[in-house]
């Protein structure tokens, strides 16, 4: 088995860029690369759906009477999201039973953006058709999540995994590609709050390299960027943000646990070992005689194995404070020794973005305490720099080593792959199509749509919320006061002078 991986992996290395079957290889894979992104659920493709906040975009545009007045309204969330309402405009455009197929279509390339960037650009960091199948593989099976699969709602979770290679791309001799890449900087900058988050990162990399092609991509983040803030600050003004951002979880133990679960074990280790791990710290904190799984314990295990388990936890419990040093001192050890051993060129634009991304991007979430969708850039930031490592360590036992842990990686994502979908999905929710059927029969019905109501089991949370589209009125616009931004901004600021 071992020779015929090396076989297989001797003939990969052998097709280079100026291979005569490189193009005819890579177009192949990309076409493998993107049936698996689309066939991860079916049903995503044989019945689209609109997913949580697209319906803001859809029937923002879908009710307007201009297609300028729905990029000028101020709707949820606080920040700009220019790609999601974009698919939003585009799904205006078509008969409603095909509007979801747009914001799935949508979804789709900009999951598979990254993929043709790595497959159809030269770099350094991705000069064999071994490292561009590995880095594939990273984004597909070990960073992935459900939630942000097929759909225009969670774009802007994507679109810094393009600006991250954009920021390490330095092989920028083509005019087209610099075109692109500035382009791609454009938009993903008007598209949530992370790539501008990321702009101190490109500043750096103009200092480090003197390269004017990231001075021009710093340009484009400040005046794109500036925009994007003013739009902030005029929603913060109305009270129109949400308040869950840097709340009482900031500065916790449960935030830094939850950095960890998100960033670092669920990339290396998949999504159910991020979950033991979350709950074991969890049941070690509080006591696990006031959580929900003592009374489950109690009543699946015989009597003596229930006592030693209780006991073991109430053990972990009393020596809690220990065992979270231990897990944060491992943590920054293996940090200093990367740190230490690491390039000068890996500290700076792996290193250190991925600390700076992970604690940024968890303050700032939804309840101070991250989540899965947002360690996908920070996920793969982390397996990339792991990658780099044992492509240019000359240690063998570390070699071995990174390829161990980095095969657990793809092998675990690779298994968890449609699971990871079964909390966004439900074969018992409503159909698109059928809903706008009773919708066309009973004009005060809405339309439900996903997510769908699920009950919690302790692997996957909860949803209670209902959400549906309303054809009738734009009902997100109406709540958020019908404000447009190019009115607001001007009040802000004349106000302000």
């Amino acid at each position: 088995m071992e020779n015929i991986i090396k076989y297989i992996s001797s003939r990969v290395d052998s097709i280079g860029t100026k291979h005569k079957d490189y193009w005819i290889v890579s177009s192949v894979l990309l076409l493998l690369f993107s049936a698996i992104i689309l066939f991860r659920y079916p049903d995503l493709i044989l019945f689209p759906r609109f997913w949580a906040e697209e319906v803001i975009y859809f029937e923002t545009f879908f009710h307007g009477n201009s297609w300028l007045l729905g990029f000028d309204k101020l709707v949820y969330p606080s920040y700009y999201n220019f790609l999601s309402r974009l698919a939003g405009f585009f799904a205006s455009l078509v008969g409603l039973e095909f509007a979801p197929i747009v914001t799935t279509i949508v979804g789709f390339l900009v999951l598979i953006a990254p993929i043709v960037i790595i497959f159809m650009t030269d770099s350094r960091y991705w000069s064999r058709l071994k490292d561009r199948i590995v880095l594939s593989l990273f984004l597909i099976f070990s960073c992935s999540t459900g939630e942000i699969w097929l759909n225009s709602t969670n774009l802007h979770f994507i679109l810094p995994i393009t600006s991250f290679l954009i920021l390490l791309d330095d092989n920028l001799s083509s005019k087209v590609k610099k075109l692109f890449y500035s382009l791609l900087i454009g938009i993903g900058s008007l598209t949530g709050p992370i790539t501008l988050l990321m702009s101190p990162l490109f500043f750096l990399r103009y200092l480090y390299t003197k390269n004017k092609q990231y001075a021009i991509y710093c340009s484009i983040l400040f005046v794109f960027g500036s925009l994007h803030v003013a739009y902030y600050l005029i929603n913060k003004d109305l009270g129109m943000m949400a308040t869950s951002r840097l709340g009482i979880n900031t500065g916790s133990s449960e935030q830094a646990i939850s950095m960890i679960s998100n960033n670092v074990i669920f990339p290396l280790f998949g999504y159910f070992s991020s979950i033991v791990f979350r709950t074991f710290i969890g049941i070690v904190d509080v006591g696990i005689e006031n959580t929900p799984y003592l009374m489950y314990l109690n009543n699946s295990l015989p009597t003596v194995l229930f006592e030693f388990v209780e006991s073991v936890f109430s053990f972990f419990h009393e020596a809690g404070l220990i065992i979270k040093v231990v897990v944060f001192l491992l943590l920054s050890v293996f940090i200093y020794f990367q740190f230490k051993r690491s390039s000068a060129d890996s500290r700076l634009f792996f290193i250190f973005p991925f600390i700076y991304l992970s604690v940024a991007t968890s303050l700032l979430s939804l309840g101070g305490i991250g989540g899965f969708r947002y360690s996908y850039i920070t996920g793969f930031i982390l397996l990339f720099y792991l990658y780099n490592q044992m492509s240019t360590t000359k240690m063998e036992h570390e070699k071995k080593y990174l390829r161990y842990v980095l095969t657990i990686s793809i092998v675990v994502g690779i298994l968890e792959y449609h699971p990871r979908m079964i909390s966004y999905t439900s074969n018992d929710w409503p159909i698109w199509k059928e809903e706008v059927g009773l919708w066309r029969s009973d004009s005060e019905h809405n339309p439900l749509i996903w997510p769908s109501v699920k009950k919690s089991n302790g692997l996957w949370p909860k949803r209670t919320s209902i959400w549906y589209v309303d054809l009738n009125k734009p009902r997100y616009w109406n709540e958020y006061g019908n404000r447009r931004f190019s009115v607001e901004v001007e009040k802000y600021f004349s106000d302000g002078i």
